[in-house]
């Protein structure tokens, strides 16, 4: 998982006017070249609940970090009909994932593991700085910035957040061993991300995750292509 446009600083505590005006042109962009699932089909809906889950128990548990939060502290997950495996966060709130996200999670877990790593990004401020990138992959008219730092950073946020929110935090692991690798930058930066969460969960328990009916319902509509508006 990647960001569109990187801004770092470590734990600002509001979206910066670089980040939302990005995150306007990046929107209005997938918007007008990606097919979006509608707000409030099933599969859209289910990421926002996982991510509804998530955004108490960082306030609750992380209040005192200064996190980056987006503007008027609203979250937006929207769907784009793909089956390619993809997400990645825009700045200020909004965030892209895929329908191939549900055919590349296994388990509920794994879904908000790699939705606890794309409101990483934009809790630790990767979207108010430019810096040089280490390697870089398209998506539609505009390119995808993968930052070795911030992805670790992302990552061992979002552990922390799986744990407050009593998801296994072995399945951000998992979600990042399964990652495709399109090219051999790619691969690099994974071995180090999996070195660096196996460093993180040396300690952790291992703890069992079934996924749950609803999910693995809501996963073969998504794979399959069917919308259900209810």
């Amino acid at each position: 998982m990647a960001t569109v446009s990187i801004c770092s600083g470590h734990m600002a505590a509001a979206a910066c006017d670089h980040e939302i005006s990005n995150a306007q042109k990046i929107s209005a962009r997938i918007a007008n070249e990606w097919p979006l699932r509608p707000s409030q089909d099933r599969q859209t809906r289910y990421v926002q609940k996982i991510a509804d889950q998530l955004i108490p128990v960082i306030k609750l548990n992380m209040d005192s970090r200064n996190l980056n939060w987006p503007s008027k502290n609203r979250w937006r997950f929207l769907l784009i009909r793909d089956l390619a495996v993809n997400a990645y966060s825009a700045g200020n709130g909004q965030v892209y994932m895929t329908d191939g996200v549900y055919s590349f999670a296994d388990s509920e877990a794994e879904l908000a593991a790699i939705i606890a790593h794309e409101m990483a990004h934009e809790l630790i401020g990767h979207f108010c700085q430019h810096d040089e990138r280490l390697a870089t992959h398209s998506i539609g008219s505009f390119t995808q910035v993968i930052d070795n730092t911030k992805e670790l950073e992302a990552d061992a946020l979002a552990v922390e957040i799986l744990q407050h929110a009593e998801f296994p935090p072995q399945a951000m692991l998992t979600v990042v061993k399964k990652l495709p690798v399109p090219q051999a930058g790619i691969n690099n930066q994974r071995n180090l991300r999996i070195k660096a969460l196996q460093h993180q969960l040396r300690h952790a328990g291992t703890v069992p995750f079934i996924a749950s009916p609803e999910f693995i319902h809501i996963k073969q509509e998504a794979v399959s292509g069917n919308t259900l508006h209810k």
